[in-house]
């Protein structure tokens, strides 16, 4: 992620800092020092270079908060997609006909983000930059399988951070979100005229969740910041119930 300076901080920018501090357990004189510098704006680095490094595990192993930080966030920014999608696309073809395929998606990634919410997890931006490319209908299922692909990786960095913890409760929930994804990945690679099911094990190639959110943001995706391709900024927002669908399995076992 790249380095902002010499600029004043906005609101969403102090709130982004706090979420961070909070998540890394930094000092209450700390936290406090730091969040009265940027509310004046004169905080010198951006929380996309350096606080926001340590939420996603840049500044050295990932730890269990730096796992969940990450986690929400992508749930968080899945469900932001599909609400756009499904709310500005769901008339035109491919997405039409795979609607409710797309519906009950979002409905399983809004679960995700709130059962990790209930589970004090704390998004470190709800505010994306989405590239026009996935905003076309023919880019809507070549994105979907690419995040997918990035978030079933990503769980599997998390089922063995969390296991290495001896959180083995958290490692439990990651695997069972994993599978769903995986299902989200294979339907995206059908409505393609790809072969869905197209492997016997998972890709373990990405092993930090820095590496994971480098492999978003090369998709264009930006996390509270412009991205590297044309796009717009979204907000994430509660999805209203016509994008959403009635599903099975909404808490982990």
């Amino acid at each position: 992620m790249s380095r902002r300076t010499g600029q004043a901080f906005s609101a969403d920018d102090v709130q982004t800092i706090e979420n961070v501090l909070d998540d890394v357990g930094t000092p209450r004189h700390t936290r406090d020092a730091l969040l009265k510098r940027a509310a004046f704006g004169i905080l010198a680095t951006t929380a996309f270079g350096g606080l926001a490094g340590e939420a996603f595990g840049m500044s050295g192993g990932d730890t269990v908060e730096s796992v969940v930080t990450t986690a929400v966030t992508a749930e968080a920014l899945a469900v932001t997609y599909l609400t756009g999608v499904i709310e500005g696309l769901g008339k035109k073809q491919p997405v039409k006909r795979f609607l409710p395929v797309l519906k009950a998606a979002n409905a399983a990634e809004y679960d995700h983000y709130r059962v990790l919410r209930s589970l004090g997890a704390k998004p470190l931006t709800t505010k994306f930059w989405a590239p026009s490319a996935a905003l076309t209908p023919a880019g809507v299922f070549p994105t979907i399988e690419a995040a997918e692909t990035v978030f079933v990786n990503a769980y599997l960095v998390g089922i063995t951070v969390f296991s290495k913890a001896g959180k083995h409760d958290l490692a439990r929930y990651a695997g069972e979100i994993l599978g769903t994804e995986a299902e989200h990945r294979a339907l995206a690679r059908f409505a393609q005229g790809k072969l869905p099911d197209n492997r016997a094990f998972e890709s373990y190639a990405l092993k930090t969740t820095a590496q994971h959110v480098a492999e978003l943001e090369k998709l264009g995706i930006g996390f509270g910041q412009q991205g590297s391709k044309p796009g717009l900024f979204v907000e994430f927002k509660h999805p209203p119930a016509s994008a959403l669908t009635r599903i099975d399995g909404r808490r982990p076992a």
